[in-house]
């Protein structure tokens, strides 16, 4: 007997998914000339699923009148399947026990779905104690390695790994179900709303499950009995983005990429990449960018379209879809991290070798090591070694990496400065998410449920403070306190952390008009934000490290169609004093405050500026055109 004699059909609906994993097929089959249905079974992969059941098939009898076991020929094949996608091969057993294959089918299987329950000390309905709560999280394929339960706007942690002898009872093929048990940390605390928990299992996935549980408590001891949090939300007034651009053009000949960042994915140098990574991996470019920690960070971007890793995961498996390794390797600045993994990774894959510069190098080291840029050259090698750290630039081997590599990307222009005479170069300017970053009206609603004064200019700044911009943060702080006591009311938001203390003796005074609102670690949330803003500062003044920078909120300024206030040093150069912004020759305290005053006495400036700040922003900040000139310099590399 041969395979020609099998003759059988798949009728479960096609594509064949198995939900959750769990796959459930029927269909029939008859060895011709045989008395009795042949044993049947499905192989995918390393995975085999046996017969799970017999059923009589008179059609079968009717369509084939000659074979005596087509009455008996319907089968059901249930099982599980790991996630992803497998070429399905329905087999059966001849009688000689060779199996053949009679169907070869595709199967989408998905992941097993994540489960949370809470049953401390209630298991549905709503809770409106402060007290602990306790219940279990099991993920079938990955232990979880952190959770955390989300109500209303609160977080509470949860000590995880807590012995559970019911849940194995009920998973018995999940080797770590006995641990799968939780207790939150704390009490918890006022908040209203639907509990959700959010894991984050051990091979780095974050997932979210929903619980049949409402947590409801009124106050705390942060929280007065009058604050109503079951009140309605005031929602962000919101308009259409402008049209969707058109769809990237696929090139012929696509190429491997890996960028390497020196920090995480939650930096701005970050969301660079990840933009034209998106831009790239769009016109058919594989794209992957490994971090230096957190690789969990990724889920704070929208929709990545590149791969992402870990400098260890680039070290042991940087292969793309197409089992090789990087074409081109662009290391995102000179940092020492980037640049041991770049000359490592090149020298393995024959990569060629791009180096990106966003950053006067030697300042951001001299400030941070509280030292001028003379002081440490004269360090001696030794020094230097145990002074510089992995997230910075050394200043002798970051020329060495320099005078290596195939080519330079350049923030701006001032940078080529640092460029070897004769390397190839191209001006890699950012830009913003165009999904989110365009003008919007100023929500109305919003500012008076933050009892902000109709008669309040509200200033907006969204960025970190460190030993390279204190100086400068300081200035916009005194120049809100400065205008508060001379009656002009401004408020300040701030989003961001604050990794030195750059206030003093000044941040209880300036505490009363700065509304700090932390860390929005999702960075498209912050553009409703963005538009409670009348005017955004940029403060600073030329100087060695501004000079050689291009802020990263400068686009996402000039997208939300506000008036810019900006000192004259990086792209303040290129600006147009009252047409695309108001540019300073220092955007000091009294600098910002004087600017704000002008811009407040005269609606028809900030209408004009505000227009003028979306003009320059449609013409010089895309993304796409940044990636298309960026394709066009790697493929010149690729080929020479």
């Amino acid at each position: 007997m041969n395979a020609s004699t099998l003759i059988g059909e798949i009728e479960s609906p096609r594509p064949l998914r198995a939900a959750g994993g769990r796959l459930s097929v029927v269909g029939w089959c008859v060895a011709r000339g045989e008395s009795f249905p042949p044993p049947v079974r499905l192989v995918a992969g390393p995975a085999v699923i046996p017969l799970g059941g017999r059923h009589e098939r008179a059609d079968v009898a009717t369509l084939l009148p000659g074979e005596k076991a087509a009455g008996r020929a319907g089968f059901t094949l249930e099982g599980s399947l790991p996630a992803g996608i497998h070429l399905g091969r329905f087999e059966a057993q001849l009688p000689d026990g060779r199996w053949r294959v009679f169907k070869e089918l595709t199967i989408a299987a998905e992941a097993a779905p994540f489960v949370v329950v809470l049953d401390e000390p209630i298991s549905e309905g709503t809770l409106r104690d402060r007290v602990k709560v306790g219940g279990w999280a099991l993920d079938p394929v990955q232990p979880v390695a952190e959770l955390s339960l989300h109500y209303g706007h609160r977080r509470i942690a949860c000590v995880i790994g807590r012995t559970r002898t019911d849940v194995p009872a009920a998973f018995p093929e999940v080797a770590h179900a006995g641990r799968a048990g939780f207790m939150s940390e704390d009490f918890l605390v006022a908040g209203h709303g639907p509990v959700r928990a959010r894991a984050l299992l051990a091979d780095g996935r974050a997932v979210v499950a929903a619980t049949k549980v409402s947590f409801s408590v009124a106050t705390d001891e942060n929280h007065e009995p009058e604050l109503d949090l079951t009140a309605a939300r005031i929602g962000l007034e919101h308009t259409r983005a402008p049209r969707a651009a058109d769809p990237a053009v696929r090139v012929a000949h696509p190429l491997n990429v890996l960028f390497i960042l020196p920090g995480s994915f939650a930096s701005n140098n970050a969301l660079h990449v990840a933009a034209l990574a998106n831009e790239l991996a769009a016109a058919g470019h594989a794209c992957a960018v490994a971090v230096a920690h957190d690789k969990a960070t990724l889920q704070h971007l929208d929709r990545p379209a590149f791969r992402g890793l870990t400098h260890a995961d680039a070290r042991n498996d940087p292969d793309f879809p197409d089992r090789r390794g990087p074409d081109i390797i662009h290391a995102w600045t000179t940092r020492e991290n980037v640049r041991l993994l770049a000359e490592q990774l090149r020298s393995r894959h024959a990569s060629r070798l791009i180096v990106h510069l966003e950053d006067n190098e030697q300042q951001v080291l001299a400030l941070s090591l509280g030292r001028s840029v003379a002081e440490i050259a004269q360090l001696d090698d030794a020094e230097l070694a145990r002074l510089v750290p992995a997230d910075l630039s050394h200043p002798r081997l970051s020329r060495g990496f320099l005078a290596k590599c195939d080519a330079v990307t350049v923030i701006l222009d001032r940078l080529r400065e640092f460029v070897p005479p004769g390397k190839s170069c191209l001006t890699l300017p950012p830009a913003a998410d165009g999904r989110h970053y365009y003008p919007r009206p100023v929500p109305a609603a919003f500012r008076a449920a933050l009892r902000l004064a109709p008669d309040t200019t509200v200033l907006f700044y969204h960025g970190n403070v460190h030993a390279s911009n204190a100086a400068e943060m300081r200035e916009l702080y005194a120049a809100v306190l400065e205008l508060n006591r001379t009656g002009t009311p401004v408020t300040l938001i701030r989003t961001g952390l604050d990794r030195v203390d750059f206030l003093g003796g000044l941040a209880t005074a300036v505490a009363p008009h700065v509304l700090a609102l932390g860390q929005v670690t999702h960075h498209h949330h912050l553009p409703p934000l963005m538009a409670l803003a009348d005017v955004f500062v940029q403060p600073g003044g030329p100087d060695a490290f501004n000079d050689y920078r291009f802020p990263s909120k400068l686009p996402e300024f000039f997208s939300l169609g506000r008036p810019v206030v900006l000192p004259r040093t990086n792209l303040g150069i290129a600006l147009r004093h009252g047409v695309d912004a108001w540019v300073l020759d220092r955007a000091d305290a009294a600098g910002i405050a004087g600017a704000v005053r002008v811009l407040r006495a005269d609606p028809a400036l900030r209408e004009k500026l505000g227009q003028g700040a979306a003009a320059y922003a449609t013409a010089h900040f895309s993304w796409r055109r940044s990636a298309e000139a960026l394709a066009k310099f790697y493929r010149t590399l690729a080929v020479s």
